[in-house]
Formats: C-alpha cells, structure tokens, sequence
C-alpha cells in the first residue's frame, strides 16, 4: 500500500513509462508501488475478451502495418489481433515509451488474469463501450464472468473492481456476476445526464444504492464539495487522471493539489511521481 489514505492506481498500468495496456506496463506499475493497477477491456467480433480502450486500433497497435480490412476492434478476430503488438499513444511526448514500440503483445484478458505476478494484486478492470457490444451480439458480462471464474482470481488473493461509464450495463454486470467483486461507477461531465451539470446529491444517493464507489474526472472535484457528499453517503470516491504532461505548474504542487481534494483514490500515468508525493504529504 502506499502508507496513505489516498490510493494511487496505475492507469493503464504505468503508461507514462511502458505502451498503455500491456502486461508489461501493469507489472511495471506494480513494481512502482501502484496499491492497483486499471486497464480496459474492449471485445473482438469472435467474442474475445482484449485489453484496449479504443474500438480503433490505430492510435495504440501496429495494425497500420498490416492488411486488415478495417482497424476496428470488433471487426477483427481473437487471432488477427494476436498479430499485433502494442505502440506509444504519444510518441511526441513520450519518445521512451515510443522506443518500445514493437516490442510488446495485445493481451487478452485471459492472458491478463493468467499472469502469476499478479497474484494477491488488485486490478480494476473497466468494461469499455458495453451496450455497443451488446448491439452487435457480444455478451461482454458473460465473457468476463466466465474468465474470472477460469481465473481462481480469490484463491490466489486478488481483488477485484468492475468500473463502467453506462449505469444500466453495470448494474446488469453485478446482478450476473455477483458482488465477490466490486463495482464502480465512472462520471465525467460530458456523460452527465442532458442538462446536468454536476452529479446531484439524487444521483449519488442512486450510485451509492447499487455500487461501492464513484469514479469522476478531475475536473469535478477541484472544486465544490463532491468529495464530501459522495463519502457522506458511504460511496469511495477516485479521480482520473494524474500525468505528468497535463500538470498545471509545478508537477509536485499540482499533484499536492490532487492528493489534497480528499478522494480516496487517483488513477495515474506515473504512478511512481503520485507516490512520491503521496509519502511526502504523509
């Protein structure tokens, strides 16, 4: 843990260092002392369950390099994406990173939940455009179920966290999967309900009826009292994102800033900075 009330979580593992959502990059934010690491699930027309946050795979594979008829996700099978390897979001801002560009394979959640390093970890998974794959005859619930249940994930000591954007969908999840796991929601403020501007004391009370915790962009808790109504109705509360390249000022001020609006927890691009300064404030 990092000896702190607030948590710190790998984003996409420790993708300010390693290409986002890879095997490598969650075991990197580990090593960091990352309390978890988050990555995002996204589904091949076959049904599979893979490790992206985008239905396009341009911006993070090589698949450019390859002949496909299309770069979305759900127009590719379980084998065309084992052709692909990872690749640096930002090349221009994060040149190391985009040395390893190459280098590193598209996971499958199985391979993921597979991996003995993460043995008595928690990961948090986010289920990524779920009605989407729903519209098109994927049951990603099911498929995740099924996997974590292959995966003996609690008797080897895991923890684990279902996050998504869409109320219903996750609320669906927990009544098919059960509550061994923990469930959380995710708000920003462009996916507010039309004509809503904040997360309403009515909408948390509904949050905190069906789920654990609430996830917001940063944004929605610099200011305000968010922090304080949320935890007042029992609910955790975590903020995306803490990185280095959208730091406001000083990097270590700006973090200073993060860690004192009282959340629970903050998602990471760097976890090790965040830690940092998480110990140094403790």
């Amino acid at each position: 843990m990092s000896g702190s009330s607030v948590l710190v979580f790998g984003h996409r593992g420790a993708c300010g260092y390693l290409p986002e959502n890879t095997i490598e990059s969650m075991e990197l934010a580990f090593e960091q002392g990352a309390d978890a690491v988050e990555f995002d699930v996204v589904f091949t027309k076959d049904g599979q369950a893979i490790i992206r946050h985008d239905l396009d795979l341009s911006s993070t594979t090589d698949i450019n390099d390859h002949s496909f008829l299309s770069t979305k996700i759900d127009q590719l099978t379980k084998a065309d994406v084992s052709r692909l390897r990872a690749k640096e979001r930002y090349p221009d801002g994060r040149v190391d990173s985009a040395s390893q560009d190459g280098k590193y394979f598209v996971p499958t959640l199985r391979q993921l939940l597979a991996n003995q390093q993460f043995n008595g970890k928690h990961l948090i998974i986010e289920i990524k455009h779920g009605a989407h794959f729903e519209a098109i005859g994927v049951d990603p619930i099911q498929e995740v179920k099924a996997l974590l249940k292959q995966s003996d994930w609690s008797n080897r000591g895991m923890k684990i966290s279902l996050e998504s954007f869409e109320f219903e969908f996750l609320l669906r999840a927990k009544l098919e999967i059960g509550s061994d796991i923990n469930y959380v929601f995710l708000s920003a403020r462009d996916t507010l309900p039309k004509g809503v501007t904040e997360l309403t004391d009515e909408l948390l009370a509904e949050i905190a009826d069906n789920f654990d915790a609430v996830s917001v962009a940063m944004s929605m808790v610099l200011t305000g009292d968010l922090v304080a109504r949320a935890k007042k109705m029992g609910l955790d509360i975590y903020a995306f994102t803490a990185r280095l390249e959208t730091a406001e000022g000083n990097v270590e001020k700006w973090f200073e800033r993060l860690v004192s609006t009282g959340v629970d927890g903050i998602f990471a691009d760097q976890p090790d900075l965040l830690l940092k300064t998480v110990a140094d404030l403790t």
